[in-house]
C-alpha cells in the first residue's frame, strides 16, 4: 500500500511592508501553507513564471507594479488565469474593481488572521 503524503499549498505574499509581508507570512507558516513573498506586483509575476503559486494574497497600492496591474498580467498569462487572487489592503473603496479584475476575495487591514486563514481555506482545496 502506498503512503500518501500531504503536500503543503504554496502561497505568494505580494506586499511592500516589511512588517504586515512578515507578519502575513507567519500567519500562514504557522497554519502550515508553504509561503513565498515578493514586494511587488512586478516582483510577483516573475516569481509566478518561475513557480505558480497555489493562491495569491496582495496588497493594492505598492511601487513599481499594483495589486491591480499584477492581476491584469497574471490573468493574460496562459496557465495562470486560474491562480486564486486575495487582496489585503487598507483601501476599502475599491472592492468592486478587485473583483472585476478576477480577484476572488477582497480583506480590508488591519489584518485579522482568523478572516485571513477562513479565506484562504475557502479557496484552496
Amino acid at each position: 500500500m502506498a503512503i500518501k503524503y500531504a503536500v503543503a499549498k504554496n502561497i505568494l505574499v505580494v506586499e511592500d511592508d516589511p512588517d504586515m509581508r512578515k507578519l502575513v507570512a507567519s500567519v500562514l507558516r504557522k497554519a502550515g501553507y508553504e509561503v513565498s513573498t515578493a514586494t511587488n506586483g512586478l516582483e510577483a509575476a516573475s516569481s509566478c513564471l518561475a513557480r505558480k503559486p497555489d493562491l495569491i494574497i496582495s496588497d493594492v497600492h505598492m511601487p513599481t507594479m499594483t495589486g491591480f496591474q499584477m492581476i491584469k498580467v497574471l490573468k493574460a498569462e496562459p496557465g495562470m488565469q486560474d491562480i486564486p487572487v486575495v487582496f489585503l489592503t487598507v483601501d476599502e473603496g475599491r472592492r468592486e474593481r478587485s473583483s472585476e479584475l478576477g480577484a476572488v476575495a477582497y480583506l480590508t487591514k488591519p489584518l485579522r488572521p482568523a478572516n485571513l486563514l477562513a479565506t484562504v481555506k475557502q479557496h484552496l482545496p
